[in-house]
């Protein structure tokens, strides 16, 4: 994942001077760049934020296969902001260090992860870069996933697809450090 560094395009919405349903958003979570540069759509962020809040609190899927297609779909979309970030919340709720060391390098079939982690993985990639899984892909995901397993994981997709295309186009820098964001069930 390359790390380039160019010119900011997307300013980054101050909290103090923010309007009132921003400044309420933006409090609700950590001040990070890439929040700051989503909150430029005052119109849509406030909504956002609470979505966002979502996928922290219990779904169907567990917390680390959660954050394990969050990586993979930062790793897809090659941004390293989505990846640093979500690499704290991932050891945070399980992910061993030998699972995001092979996710790093793109290898969603280690032996560090389970099956039904690695139908997630293709049916990730399947989704990011074909827009719909295969049927083949999708039988298999279905072999250990709900209807609604599957809606949570395609949530998780499209989010951080947003995200990503949000820091890469609008450039927005990295944090000083990452910061850990909530875990499941906050």
């Amino acid at each position: 994942m390359s790390s380039k560094t160019s010119a900011a395009r997307l300013g980054l919405v101050d909290p103090e001077t923010a309007s009132p349903s921003v400044k309420q958003a933006l409090a609700k979570l950590p001040a990070v760049n890439g929040l700051r540069a989503m909150a430029n759509a005052e119109s849509l962020y406030p909504a956002y934020i609470d979505f966002l809040l979502l996928l922290f609190r219990p779904l169907e899927i567990d917390p680390a296969l959660e954050r394990m297609i969050a990586l993979r779909v930062a790793t897809l979309q090659e941004c390293l902001y989505i990846w640093r970030n979500n690499v704290v919340v991932a050891r945070s709720v399980g992910m061993t260090e030998e699972q995001i060391s092979v996710l790093e390098r793109g290898d969603t079939v280690a032996k560090s992860f389970s099956p039904a982690q690695q139908a997630a993985f293709a049916f990730t990639d399947e989704v990011v870069f074909r827009v719909e899984a295969t049927d083949a892909t999708y039988d298999r995901a279905k072999q250990y996933f709900s209807d609604r397993a599957l809606t949570e994981i395609l949530f998780v997709i499209g989010n951080y697809m947003l995200v990503a295309r949000v820091i890469r186009t609008g450039r927005v820098p990295l944090d000083e450090k990452p910061t850990p964001f909530p875990q499941q069930g906050a």
